[in-house]
């Protein structure tokens, strides 16, 4: 049920508090979690002012919002060293972002209920780690990478929208580093499908897509030019209102 701006979830206001607290505390955690949509979209709403909160501490050491922080994180356990990660790894991976710290991708409906389900995860996660293990999240790079494969191998050009989503990847990114992320993801791909990997000619057909996604194809609508039956100019036509004879 929803009333007002938020979501009430069938829970008390304490019980409510309690579930999106130990969401976003997991979210931060582990980079993604699975839910219902429903409470996907409100813990992605606590998540995102969780790191701007965090981003305003990094500038301010002694800002009160650390506290505010604390409170709304389990801090206990397994995630003692969270706040540390938050402020030193996390919330400086966002600092040319004002916002869209997270994404909620769609699901299949639950098999019991049928109830929505989506993927909360938090966007410019690096695929692989320190160690060379892959991370959770990066659903929606992963299902990217994936699409260009299948019209590779359908001989097909790339889809302006996959061009488009992949240019998007490269907001708080190197192309440098996209590209290697993308390379992982495909060898990662074709050695599970049974698929011999051959990096020179992959690393070519990568160069190709990313060549393609920062192509003048992929850019945004330029001025002047029609969009939606409508055209942009620089400044508004005059127009001679001569008083009739």
């Amino acid at each position: 049920m929803t009333v007002g701006l938020a979501r009430k979830l069938s829970r008390t206001k304490p019980h409510r508090d309690a579930l999106l607290k130990n969401m976003v505390t997991q979210l931060l955690q582990h980079g993604s979690i699975v839910s219902t949509h429903e409470k996907c979209k409100e813990a992605s709403r606590l998540a995102e002012r969780v790191i701007s909160w965090a981003k305003k501490v990094n500038e301010n050491p002694s800002s009160p919002l650390r506290s505010e922080i604390q409170s709304r994180l389990f801090l206990a356990g397994d995630n003692s060293k969270l706040m540390g990660r938050l402020l030193g790894e996390i919330a400086p991976n966002y600092v040319g972002r004002n916002g869209g710290y997270t994404r909620v991708l769609h699901l299949e409906r639950r098999l019991g209920d049928k109830a929505k389900q989506s993927v909360l995860e938090l966007v410019n996660t690096p695929v692989i780690d320190s160690e060379g293990n892959f991370n959770r999240g990066n659903m929606k790079l992963w299902l990217l990478v994936k699409n260009t494969m299948h019209d590779e191998s359908c001989h097909k050009p790339y889809s302006s929208l996959t061009l488009k989503s992949l240019k998007k990847m490269l907001v708080g990114k190197t192309p440098e580093q996209l590209r290697s992320e993308i390379l992982a993801v495909r060898r990662f791909l074709k050695e599970h499908q049974g698929e011999e990997w051959n990096e020179t000619i992959e690393t070519g057909v990568v160069d190709v897509l990313l060549e393609q996604m920062q192509g003048p194809g992929s850019s945004a609508t330029k001025k002047g030019k029609k969009n939606g039956g409508y055209a942009f100019v620089s400044q508004r036509p005059v127009r001679d209102f001569a008083p009739a004879p």
